[in-house]
């Protein structure tokens, strides 16, 4: 499912959803101190209490599974806790996607809601201690010699931000893979998220020109180690390195998902007879300017659904669109499905790519020798060959990855490729296509400046054509939201430029569906230099003093 990880709910950054039954009061704010506190407890005592089914794991075997009365999430956490344990993960069950998902200890909480609360042995010697089950704080003792470490095993780092002021991506790696080892040989192969965030703070701290911040949000060592998503350079070694461990050595194996405590049989049968009898009449409803309003009401009411039957048992393009046939002949539900899947963000590529991106690619592309040919003669180009010079450019500078086996020349193709005008759109998935994987891709059925020139999603495997009355900026839109919408996987040969695209959407780069290729960052970082980022340009200048 797309950006699963980044549609999580919002979040009290306080952790104390008692602070409500305080407001409620009307207290003064700046009244004193010590009477607010007295208040605020006295306020606590009659907060909301809502019912939350927990079920509690310990070393992955489950040992309880029952009803809490609490206030909020760090109350749910301490009644779950043992003395001489820990909180490992804690998920929360997400109804729009029917999983459980990775969550914040301070989320927040409402009635009936579910959880699963994952349990390990505390490091902490007083395992009675009985705040062992309130979330740790970063200890700085867990990195310390990280500095005389690198001067040990990895000293060229220090030269080469001495003479160019940052560090080569090849030295980089060799970075991650050596601080990852040690952190493995300190901790285990499954270190806390404390862990690996004191440990990506303290990166930075030694290598200041390491530290990358988007929009001037975050702490900067978020590439890292994000722990809110679980994701980053750290992360993604470290689940390289489980891969190849034995199942005894193995910590988090697959449940069986059992049905959940609560739920009405009857309702539940009567909700599905509801929900395929909107999707037959969808498939009905001929789409006609009469008909779309019914049809889009359809759509939204069947989308929690639809997002839980892709999500779950992962089906083709061709059995998306034969179950809702309706995208195919009205592409702008791409955009209402997408829209919702991403809160509220369809509409920033058309807005950034033409106005903001194609210039800071732009002024990246003119320092690259290579490529710089590539941006010559671009005020007389049209806006469609403008936006194709630029997916050219980006193709050089995110290559295809090597186990692709394509060229950076031929990588274009896999996004966008060229028929001759007066091609018919019906020949187009005549020929034998089902011996090779071939994603789909967008056709240009004639030149850029063909008065007649039309473009087309195309997906020769599953026999999908989807004609767009669109520029070339609205067709790349359109394909990007599909692979979304239907859950696909990036083409391999351009896996770096849908992610980089992911930036242009504003889409959260720490997001789970994808691990993203470090030269991805290193083309942001470079988009926001030329921007004139001033705390990006701050940092970097801090870096080579």
């Amino acid at each position: 499912m797309p950006p699963m990880g980044v549609l999580r709910k919002g979040l009290d950054p306080t952790g104390v959803t008692c602070a409500r039954g305080y407001l409620r009061k009307g207290l003064d704010p700046m009244v004193n101190l010590g009477v607010r506190m007295e208040h605020l407890e006295e306020g606590m005592d009659h907060e909301e209490m809502f019912k939350i089914l927990a079920t509690v794991f310990k070393k992955e075997v489950e040992i309880s599974r029952k009803i809490y009365t609490v206030h909020n999430t760090q109350q749910l956490i301490n009644q779950t806790c043992d003395a001489g344990f820990q909180i490992d993960r804690l998920l929360k069950f997400d109804a729009d996607f029917s999983e459980f998902i990775d969550v914040d200890p301070n989320v927040c909480i409402s009635d009936l809601d579910k959880f699963q609360i994952y349990l390990c042995e505390s490091t902490n010697s007083q395992a009675d201690n009985a705040m062992a089950c309130h979330v740790q704080q970063p200890n700085p003792e867990q990195t310390t010699g990280l500095e005389p470490l690198i001067q040990k095993k990895l000293p060229e780092i220090f030269e080469e931000i001495r003479i160019n002021g940052i560090v080569s991506e090849k030295t980089r790696l060799k970075l991650v893979k050596l601080v990852v080892s040690d952190l493995v040989e300190r901790h285990g192969f499954y270190p806390s998220s404390d862990e690996k965030v004191a440990l990506a703070g303290t990166i930075i701290t030694t290598v200041p020109c390491l530290k990358v911040q988007v929009d001037g949000k975050g702490q900067g060592f978020e590439h890292f180690y994000d722990p809110s998503s679980h994701t980053g350079f750290l992360e993604i070694r470290l689940r390289n390195i489980r891969r190849k461990l034995e199942e005894d050595q193995r910590r988090y194996r697959k449940h069986k998902r059992r049905r959940e405590v609560g739920q009405n049989p009857v309702q539940e049968v009567q909700d599905a007879n509801d929900t395929r009898e909107l999707i037959n009449l969808m498939k009905r409803l001929r789409p006609s300017a009469e008909n779309l309003a019914s049809i889009k009401s359809g759509m939204q009411r069947t989308f929690t659904h639809r997002r839980s039957w892709i999500s779950s048992l992962s089906p083709t393009m061709g059995e998306v669109f034969q179950e809702y046939p309706r995208f195919l002949d009205i592409p702008a539900l791409f955009d209402s499905e997408f829209n919702t899947l991403c809160e509220g963000k369809g509409d920033l590529f058309m807005r950034r790519w033409e106005a903001v991106i194609i210039p800071q690619l732009t002024a990246v592309a003119v320092k690259k020798k290579h490529i710089a040919s590539l941006t010559e003669g671009m005020d007389g180009l049209i806006d469609d060959e403008r936006s194709y010079r630029m997916l050219q450019i980006l193709t050089h500078l995110l290559p295809p990855i090597a186990s692709s086996r394509c060229s950076v020349k031929s990588a274009i193709t896999h996004l966008i490729d060229f028929v001759p005008t007066g091609t018919s759109i019906s020949s187009l998935c005549t020929d034998d296509s089902e011996s090779h994987p071939s994603p789909p891709h967008l056709l240009s059925i004639g030149s850029f400046r063909d008065p007649i020139r039309q473009y087309v999603i195309i997906g020769k495997n599953d026999k999908v054509i989807i004609p767009l009355d669109q520029d070339l900026t609205g067709a790349v839109d359109k394909l990007f939201k599909l692979f979304w919408v239907c859950n696909l996987a990036y083409p391999p040969q351009l896996s770096s430029v849908f992610s980089f695209l992911e930036y242009v959407y504003n889409i959260p780069l720490s997001t789970n569906r994808k691990s993203k290729s470090p030269h991805v960052y290193d083309v942001i970082v470079k988009v926001k230099v030329k921007c004139c980022d001033k705390v990006f340009l701050a940092a970097i200048t801090d870096a080579q003093l």
